[in-house]
């Protein structure tokens, strides 16, 4: 059958492939960086530029307040005005994510199947293609996570993303309720469960909210814009300091199609990777089930406390994608090295069909609209 033929692809092919891949992904993140630098220029909608300035100079403690401050100090120190702070921050980081992700092309034995996954709009694509939440802060949980993967396994390591994680929980709680990606990385590197270890990290994690949530202020005090307008920062519109912070039920019932593809979407996405899992490295294939049980029942109070689901899919996805990597064969070569999975290209239709309906939903939920006009 014509969707069953088996994709082969040469040596040679494969060389230049993987290079192509590298072009278009530095192509898209330049794309990504200069979206950035016009934002950072004219923050009219300020999404990509106020969560990184919350503080405790108005205040005092609160939740996400620490970044803010440090770059607060920078500014003072060096007069690098703040909307440049963090687009530097956003580039370096982004940067590194793209970097890390380049290397497991060389790292482990790879197929087309695999760097199809990487290509996701949930994974490598979705700075390019929602750049109104391009360079969120969630991008240094991401690196963290991506740093420790590519990290030689060693208890002074695991030390390391035990601290970092903790200090990015002040940064941005968020972080808490992707706990389970942290324990299962762990486990991932070591092939067992450090108990100790996993013990730690929770209580630390638990305290550290208990800290925020009960001692923690309100992100703005009140005087956050007039602070900001101070140091150069005016925002037009849409930033987080003039968000109210309750989950709009009302509004979810009003888009509950849009919420409900989000759902889905995620669904799919574990459905693609877990797919990819069963087919070449089955032994892991329940125990994949099993962590991702734990991990949906864990972050589902995130997708009610906020509406930002997408951000949270990408969250996700990206993690899981990172820790499904981990699984894969380790390539001891210095070149590139293809493994010797059959890659059906049904599964390759499936998928570019899937992401082009995540891209149209994620464009203004184009999606939706065609779908409620074309069935009215």
């Amino acid at each position: 059958m014509l969707f069953e033929n088996i994709i082969s692809i040469s040596e040679n092919k494969r060389e230049f492939l993987v290079k192509y891949f590298h072009v278009g992904g530095i192509l898209v993140y330049i794309f990504v960086f200069i979206a950035l630098y016009i934002k950072a220029e004219n923050p009219i909608s300020g999404w990509t530029i106020s969560d990184w300035l919350i503080n405790y100079s108005d205040g005092g403690f609160k939740r996400r307040g620490l970044l803010g401050d440090i770059l607060f100090y920078i500014q003072d120190v060096s007069g690098l005005r703040l909307q440049y702070q963090i687009l530097i921050f956003q580039i370096l980081t982004l940067s590194g994510i793209l970097y890390g992700t380049f290397l497991y092309l060389k790292r482990y034995k790879i197929d087309i199947f695999y760097m199809c996954i990487m290509a996701s709009p949930y994974i490598l694509s979705f700075p390019a293609l929602t750049v109104r939440n391009a360079g969120r802060r969630e991008v240094i949980l991401i690196l963290i996570v991506l740093w420790y993967s590519l990290a030689k396994k060693s208890r002074f390591n695991d030390g390391v993303l035990w601290f970092i994680y903790i200090i990015f929980l002040f940064i941005h709680e968020l972080g808490f309720f992707f706990l389970p990606f942290i324990i299962w990385i762990n486990y991932s590197k070591w092939h067992k469960i450090n108990l100790m270890y996993v013990l730690s990290i929770i209580v630390a994690a638990f305290t550290s909210i208990g800290i925020i949530y009960f001692l923690g202020g309100n992100v703005n005090g009140g005087e956050s814009l007039s602070i900001l307008k101070n140091r150069g920062v005016v925002f037009q519109r849409e930033n987080i300091f003039d968000m109210e912070y309750f989950f709009d039920f009302h509004f979810v019932l009003q888009h509950k199609l849009s919420f409900l593809v989000h759902g889905i979407e995620l669904f799919v996405t574990i459905f693609q990777i877990g797919f990819y899992i069963y087919l070449f490295k089955r032994k892991s294939f329940y125990a994949y089930i099993w962590c991702n049980i734990i991990c949906v029942l864990w972050v589902i109070p995130l997708f009610y406390l906020g509406i930002d689901w997408m951000r949270w899919n990408y969250i996700y996805c990206t993690l899981l994608f990172i820790v499904f990597t981990s699984l894969l064969s380790t390539n001891e070569s210095n070149n590139i090295l293809f493994n010797n999975n059959f890659i059906k290209s049904s599964y390759l239709i499936f998928s570019v069909i899937f992401y082009l309906l995540v891209v149209l939903h994620l464009q203004h939920d184009l999606m939706i609209e065609w779908a409620k006009s074309f069935f009215s």
